[in-house]
């Protein structure tokens, strides 16, 4: 999967990343800029992590949410476009 992250999601999917023992590439994607807030720089990450079904009953997730999952269990949520949203544990029971 590639996911596009800010320069800070970057350190903190990469550390999740190695952490997990999951290779990734990093490369960079571009600027994106805002009126009145300047620009910022988007980088794409690609890791081989297999895409899971998941309950949008869940109130931490959005309904459009997609998620992958990690060794450990715990899921790296993103939007349909694979923008990163966040890291989540696992749902208690799962």
């Amino acid at each position: 999967m590639r996911f596009f992250v800010t320069a800070a999601d970057s350190q903190e999917l990469v550390e999740v990343l190695k952490a997990e023992g999951v290779p990734y590439q990093m490369g960079k994607g571009g600027s994106i800029r805002e009126l009145g807030t300047g620009s910022y720089e988007i980088y794409t990450v690609d890791a081989y992590l297999p895409e899971i079904k998941i309950s949008h009953t869940d109130q931490r997730l959005d309904a459009d949410s997609r998620a992958f999952q990690l060794p450990s269990g715990r899921l790296i949520i993103t939007d349909l476009e694979g923008n990163l949203e966040q890291i989540i544990s696992p749902p208690a029971g799962k």
